[in-house]
This record gives C-alpha cells, structure tokens and sequence, in this order.
C-alpha cells in the first residue's frame, strides 16, 4: 500500500461528498487542516501519513470500511500489498494457534490497513460479549510486538486455548492484573504460569 493511494483515497472521498479536505475533516470533527495538502510532507521532508484515528472517523462519519475507502484510490489494485492477516475472533478461539511462541496466521485471511507492518494482525470481534465497548463486526488490529502499558488494552492467550480482551493494569513476576473493558471497576488476576502471550490493541474500527 503505498503513501499515495491513501492520500488519494482522502482526495476521492472528499470529492464524491462535493467537499474540499478542510470540508472533509470539519464533517469529521478535526482539525480543518487536518488533510490539507500542505500537511502531507513533514518540515523534515519526510512523507506524513493520515493518522489512523483521523481515517476511522471517516469511516465512522460515511458508515464504510476501510475496503470501501481505499477502492476510492487509484491503486486499489495493490490489495495484496497493504494487508495484514484477518481472523474472526470465534475462530482464533477454536483453533490452536499458538506455535513456537507465535501465532500461527499463515493460513489466514487478509484485510487490508493503512499502516502496514508483519507485526500487525487483524480480529473480527463476532460476539456481543463485549457489548458496549466492541460490538458485533468491531474490526481491532493487534500488534504482537509492542510495549504494553497501564489502560492499554489487550488480547490475552491462555494456555487452555481461551482468549480474553482486557485492559492492562500492571503485571507482577507471577500475576497480571487487568480489568473487563466494560467494568473497571473490579480488578481480574491471572496467573503469568497461564499466559501464553499478551497482544496491545493498536486499533479499533467503530
């Protein structure tokens, strides 16, 4: 996926609202010169990328995927490029997908995302389990390196092969200690002995 076709993508979205960029990101409830074309090269020179929050809330405001965002650019073609692995999160929990301190998503399918990296993964949530924070359809990319902080949330693997979305609290040498996403008000323990592999949450479709 290249810098270009998301830019592009912008540009095209706009365009089929009858928008100008500074339209398009007051609609979003952002900074008017959020995407404005001068913001799209650092002073350094560097390339900058349209932050992922600022996508989602277009994806919000038009009720589209980010599938339907990106077919806007003129590169859509370039699928394959841009995609990470993507699993429904019923079938994460029916399989066993921990290998070798990894998880084992060769087989999986792809989705695409913006800011793509081999660390990135994809989870359907298709249970209403997790109601009202991820509803059912919720799309959440998981890095599987990343540092984990306090009110970071989390996708935990245990080694009975079950899978819990948490929010990280602290952990000890023996314990982690997290709370239910949509009560915080009672802290959860689990034993590090039980843990197979701790994931952050990078992002949230909503």
């Amino acid at each position: 996926m290249k810098y270009e076709n998301v830019w592009d993508a912008v540009d095209k979205l706009a365009q089929k609202h009858g928008l100008s960029p500074s339209g398009l990101a007051k609609l979003a409830g952002l900074d008017a010169t959020t995407f404005n074309k001068s913001k799209r090269i650092r002073p350094d020179g560097k390339k900058r990328w349209p932050s992922l929050d600022s996508i989602n809330r277009l994806l919000e405001i038009f009720n589209i995927t980010f599938e339907q965002f990106y077919a806007l650019s003129a590169g859509a073609e370039e699928k394959e490029n841009g995609s990470i692995p993507f699993i429904k999160l019923s079938e994460l929990n029916a399989q066993k997908f921990y290998v070798d301190f990894k998880l084992a998503s060769q087989n999986w399918s792809k989705v695409l995302f913006p800011d793509f990296k081999e660390s990135l993964y994809a989870v359907e949530v298709d249970t209403e389990n997790y109601l009202p924070m991820y509803r059912y359809g919720t799309l959440i990319i998981v890095s599987e390196n990343s540092d984990i902080r306090k009110n970071d949330r989390v996708v935990i693997y245990l080694k009975n092969n079950s899978i819990l979305l948490r929010e990280f609290v602290r952990r000890t040498p023996s314990k982690l200690i997290v709370v239910d996403i949509n009560h915080k008000e009672v802290e959860e323990t689990i034993a590090i002995a039980d843990i197979n592999l701790i994931n952050r949450i990078v992002w949230v479709s909503q």
